[in-house]
């Protein structure tokens, strides 16, 4: 018999996000907005690679607009689990892969920032995590990229998990890898720090915008909104999965597919203040007395609703872990649409060099790449040329990025 679900999730976060946009920017984000028309920088999309962008863009003195159609965060990064895990990589010749290593490197200094800016605390939790693989191939691929990309003082093949977790796990046989120095954090204050951050910075926050159309003036770009009409010399698209659809207008196709990833919160699956995953696909984050446990991964699916089928996968495969594992004791039970590129590298870089940037396709890594997507996006603004660890990230590279189908 399928188990009985609870109703879909639209609780604590998204309605803390808005209170906060509320808080940050006053009453105006629901009614007339006293902002300009005319800024230097656009940003399509208030989800974490926007807003970060954004602050770094206000903190450098550019006049930077944000418009959202939705509440800010609303999406893909309010359903993210906030995990924070390196796997000790400190080489890689994959491309993206140093740059995720280098924004978590920066990740602590960055929240002290957000916290200074905001006066809103930013807890990052840390911890092993205890990644279990069936022995067969993908473990042995597993093991052999950690041997050549990994710091061997951070991880060890561990023959059995430690006493709060062992009475709790299904039958074997199991490979278990042990990470140590691993982070996670709650998005939810992550973003509520950030768009203290964003306001500290001068940025103007348009959300609940709708959906915006973007013209092409010349010297400028106009994006009407169902909150006014905005102008600027650089737009810059961090609107996740959506970002292909405001660009085709502009004439470009983007690789880009959306991915579903459906998530719930559940009584309490160990006592280890630790993570746990499953073939690196599947999650659980402690959460106070309660488990977060993801995701799914649906591809080329547009809604963001959980569905029975979803939620049926994502019980089925944990409790291969955690066999006492009930989605029907679960207290909130919700779904986000992820960007994913073609080849897996996240878009970061110019499409029209000076005029039109695109930051998205950070797929399932938006939360652990945010404050190097925002230095980059300064960087590049500023006239810069990209850093090593960005080259490969290029929108306009000949597999997976970019395609012009208009002249």
């Amino acid at each position: 018999m399928a188990p009985t679900l609870p109703r879909p999730y639209a609780g604590y976060p998204l309605i803390s996000i808005q209170n906060s946009v509320a808080h940050w920017f006053g009453e105006q984000v629901t009614s007339t907005f006293p902002f300009m028309n005319t800024y230097d920088v656009i940003v399509l999309g208030a989800g974490i690679s926007g807003l970060s962008a954004a602050r770094g863009l206000g903190r450098a003195g550019l006049r930077v607009a944000v418009i959202e159609r939705d509440a800010p965060g609303s999406h893909a990064s309010l359903a993210a689990a906030g995990i924070l895990a390196s796997r000790g990589v400190v080489r890689s010749g994959v491309p993206g892969r140093m740059f995720y290593t280098r924004s978590l490197d920066g990740y602590g200094e960055w929240t002290k920032l957000l916290e200074r800016e905001s006066g809103r605390e930013v807890k990052i939790h840390s911890g092993d995590d205890w990644c279990f693989f069936r022995p067969g191939a993908r473990s042995d691929r597993f093991r052999q990229r950690l041997e050549s990309e990994s710091d061997p003082h951070r991880w060890e093949e561990a023959e059995e998990p430690l006493s709060g977790m062992r009475d709790k796990l299904g039958q074997g046989p199991w490979r278990i890898f042990r990470f140590t120095e691993e982070r996670w954090c709650v998005t939810a204050n992550l973003l509520e720090a950030l768009l203290g951050a964003v306001a500290k910075a001068g940025v103007a926050l348009v959300p609940e915008a709708g959906v915006p159309s973007v013209s092409d003036l010349g010297g400028s770009w106009k994006v009407e909104s169902a909150k006014g009409t905005f102008e600027a010399p650089i737009l810059l698209v961090a609107a996740g999965p959506w970002s292909g659809q405001i660009l085709s207008p502009l004439g470009w196709r983007a690789n880009l597919v959306p991915v579903r990833g459906q998530l719930a919160l559940v009584p309490r699956l160990h006592d280890l203040e630790a993570m746990v995953h499953l073939e690196d696909t599947f999650y659980v984050v402690p959460r106070g007395d309660q488990s977060l446990i993801g995701a799914t991964m649906e591809h080329g699916q547009w809604s963001e609703t959980t569905t029975e089928q979803g939620l049926g996968q994502l019980q089925a495969r944990l409790m291969e872990l955690f066999p006492r594992l009930d989605l029907a004791a679960a207290t909130r039970v919700w779904a986000g649409l992820r960007p994913r590129t073609r080849d897996r590298v996240p878009h970061l870089g110019w499409l029209e060099k000076g005029r039109l940037l695109v930051a998205s396709g950070h797929y399932r890594s938006g939360i652990s790449m945010a404050p190097r997507n925002g230095e980059v996006v300064v960087d590049l603004v500023l006239g810069n040329d990209p850093p090593d660890d960005v080259r490969g990230l290029d929108p306009l590279r000949p597999t997976g990025g970019y395609k012009r189908v208009l002249e």
